[in-house]
């Protein structure tokens, strides 16, 4: 008899039972990667059937949604505030110049470079600020911001730092 008032408890609570969803749960995953595919086939069809200059505006864009999607992973998933992105960016950007121009290295071999050293700077940099946050991580970040550009003018016989407007 108590087993059937527990079990009629449970049930009345709705303990224990899983309720059918009203409607199917439709994925979004085959969309997204249906939706990438679509996107990477038109960037690489691009310099088949564009001038040069607007293949280089495209690449533009492409080059700051990168951008745009790091910020966003910090800003947006993590609620940190960067001043300091740029930086980064920029570090992975001479990174690459520097190994096509005076080293000769191709460009489809620079990338991966480029990224393991903005992650070597960036944990070198990270580590200490790891305890900060809020307003003083944004001093942090942005101490970064100023410093890489004086940085890239001190190594001007491999940045041309001195022709750039840094």
């Amino acid at each position: 008899m108590a087993s059937e008032t527990s079990g009629a408890t449970k049930a009345a609570a709705g303990v224990g039972e899983v309720a059918a969803p009203s409607q199917p749960v439709l994925s979004t995953r085959p969309l997204a990667v249906g939706a990438l595919v679509v996107v990477l086939l038109v960037a690489v069809s691009l310099p088949f059937f564009m001038s040069g200059f607007r293949l280089f505006q495209f690449t533009q864009v492409l080059i700051y949604a990168i951008a745009l999607l790091g910020l966003n992973m910090l800003t947006g998933y993590n609620g940190q505030f960067s001043l300091g992105h740029g930086a980064f960016y920029a570090i992975g950007a001479y990174t690459t110049a520097i190994m096509m121009d005076k080293w000769d290295i191709g460009y489809v071999w620079t990338v991966p470079v480029a990224g393991v050293v903005c992650l070597i700077v960036g944990f070198l940099f990270g580590r200490p600020a790891l305890r900060l946050e809020g307003l003083y991580l944004a001093l942090a970040t942005f101490s970064l911001a100023l410093a890489v550009p004086q940085i890239l003018k001190y190594f001007e016989h491999w940045t041309g730092a001195r022709r750039a407007s840094c």
